[in-house]
């Protein structure tokens, strides 16, 4: 198979990055010049167990599929990259035939800035991507997708980690555009009296009161934690307040770019400094503020591990890229040698000591596979699941409709992706933002 036609497969079946923002994985797949396909198997978020589960279940599929992407690609290398500690997923890997990299027990080594550096020795440049080094990178679940579309089959499902303080932990395959609650119940509900909700991890994830939103292919997980808790805290806390939180107390003790991954890994990137440029205002410099562009937001910087302030240059760079983006700044930064820190090895943060900081060791422990879950209610298939621009509803009130069936797609030359119909059913309602599927009753799909 070509590479466009493996492009093109892709596209038609709307896969996107199961995890993270949803990068349509087609535009992935185009890029040339790559020798190597790497498949981002670290999953380093605590309490997150979808990819592993995957990896060993689904460990012939996945490296099958991986060698035609390799070959499809022109890539002369199709390999795994995995923590030491996933024995069982490592051994099912090889015994598949597959190329396993085993990286060490830390976060965030599921970056694949860092994980490349790792397993290729390669450094992706400050404001770059992976493609420029010659490297392809998907997650395991991505893979699946990956494998289905060539298979002729979309996407219409996630896998998702239910965690937390919930009766049964565990994984369950879902219909994309189920209601939160849904999955709660489906883990025989919230042992919490107080709840908050993660969709994803709990050092990037996206913190919500209300469970009831819909799954996208992107969510990875759904975990319970006390709404009392300092995860919570940090980030729900109103941003102007901590902006002048962060101006006003930052003690310029420089923990948070100790901790700094990206500038472990080499970057240029100083969370101190982008706190200073908070105090001092219009007298800070510019080139200071363009470092948060390099930030991978993976939270180690914050009160939740490095700051002794509990303040959180994490969100404070979120908080200047999106205002750079909206001024029309763009990250720009020249090419140069990038080599990793002296002190990177040293300064690796163990895994089981950031559970242990967050308060979450007592949520560890099994997360098997569950099965499917069949939603009670409809389904609300949101249109925009993935970076870009949201596809364009082709569907109407009143349709009836099989499983797969195409529900929008992005506007030509866009950057986005397809979405399709989880389930056999009746559209109920189609909006700018999502089309409203009742399923059928079981037995009765199309």
């Amino acid at each position: 198979m070509e590479r466009g036609e493996l492009a093109r497969r892709v596209f038609e079946a709307g896969v996107v990055g199961a995890g993270g923002a949803g990068f349509p994985t087609h535009v992935k797949l185009a890029a040339e010049g790559i020798d190597t396909y790497l498949i981002n198997g670290a999953e380093c978020e605590p309490l997150l167990t979808v990819d592993q589960h995957l990896m060993e279940a689904e460990a012939p599929r996945l490296v099958r599929a991986a060698a035609s992407v390799a070959e499809a690609l022109g890539a002369t290398r199709a390999v795994f990259g995995l923590k030491k500690k996933y024995r069982r997923q490592i051994d099912a890997l090889r015994a598949a035939g597959g190329e396993v990299a085993e990286v060490g027990n830390t976060y965030p080594a599921g970056d694949e800035v860092i994980l490349i550096q790792e397993v290729l020795g390669r450094t992706v440049p400050e404001g770059g991507l992976p493609l420029l080094v010659g490297a392809v990178v998907n997650n395991p679940e991505t893979l699946l997708n990956v494998a289905e579309a060539l298979e002729g089959r979309p996407v219409t499902h996630t896998y998702v980690t239910l965690g937390g303080a919930v009766a049964s932990r565990g994984v369950w395959r879902v219909p994309v555009g189920t209601d939160g609650a849904e999955l709660l119940a489906a883990a025989g509900g919230v042992t919490e009296d107080d709840p908050a909700y993660i969709e994803g991890g709990p050092m990037t994830g996206k913190y919500r009161f209300d469970p009831h939103f819909p799954v996208t292919k992107a969510t990875k997980g759904l975990l319970v934690v006390p709404r009392t808790s300092a995860l919570v805290r940090y980030e729900t806390l109103d941003v102007e307040r901590m902006l002048n939180q962060a101006r006003v107390a930052c003690c310029q003790c420089v923990q948070c770019t100790l901790a700094c991954s990206r500038n472990l890994v080499g970057y240029d990137l100083e969370p101190h400094r982008i706190m200073r440029l908070l105090a001092y205002g219009p007298m800070g410099l510019p080139e200071v503020a363009k470092q948060a562009f390099l930030c991978s937001e993976c939270n180690l910087c914050s009160g939740l591990h490095a700051c002794p302030m509990q303040l959180s240059p994490r969100r404070v760079n979120q908080v200047l890229k999106a205002r750079m983006r909206e001024a029309g700044i763009r990250p720009d930064f020249p090419r140069r040698e990038i080599e990793p820190r002296r002190e990177q090895p040293y300064r690796q943060v163990p895994s089981h000591r950031l559970v242990q900081r967050l308060g979450l060791e007592r949520y560890e422990g099994p997360s098997p596979f569950r099965g499917d879950l069949r939603p009670s209610g409809d389904l609300t298939v949101l249109l925009k699941q993935h970076a870009g621009v949201p596809a364009v509803p082709c569907v109407a009130p009143g349709q009836v409709l099989e499983a797969g069936a195409l529900l929008g797609s992005p506007p030509e030359g866009a950057l986005g992706a397809r979405v399709h119909a989880p389930l056999g059913g009746q559209v109920v309602r189609v909006t700018p933002e999502a089309v409203i599927l009742r399923p059928a009753a079981a037995g009765q799909e199309g």
